[in-house]
């Protein structure tokens, strides 16, 4: 094997396999309930670089429609168990919801029943409005 054809071959790999490194500077500050991230650092790193984590709307259909957080995939809370082989493994999952309940149900249910991934959720207020207009308050 010639040593132009190796450098091409070797530089193809390493493209196809850098999207599965991990994010190395992200940094998820917990806040104070168990599973939980900080206002603060979903906020920053929905600024900073949202790709880093998969947000999952835990509210129904119907709610997800009329507005969410950009980017969020939408699983409703009563379908996490039947779909907890297809949540996504490679990044953090963060659960949403408008006050923590149905996201903090979800992240109760995954890690019971050992969904393989890392998860949190947001213990807040948050308030969803069109073109995907979202604000948090503590509860």
């Amino acid at each position: 094997m010639n040593k132009r054809f190796l450098n091409a071959v070797l530089c193809a790999a390493a493209l196809c396999f850098a999207p599965l490194a991990p994010a190395a500077d992200i940094a998820i500050e917990p806040d104070k309930e168990k599973g939980t991230i900080s206002i603060a650092s979903f906020a920053r790193i929905m600024k900073e670089n949202p790709s880093q984590i998969v947000v999952v709307d835990v509210r129904d259909e119907k709610e997800f429609k009329k507005g969410t957080i950009p980017g969020a995939i939408n699983i409703p809370v009563g379908d996490i168990e039947k779909k907890l082989g297809e949540l996504p493994k490679g990044k953090p999952l963060v659960f949403v919801c408008p006050t923590g309940a149905r996201s903090g149900e979800a992240y109760d249910t995954v890690m019971m029943l050992g969904g393989g991934v890392t998860a949190y959720f947001v213990d807040a207020n948050i308030t969803f409005s069109e073109g995907n207009q979202y604000s948090i308050k503590p509860r």
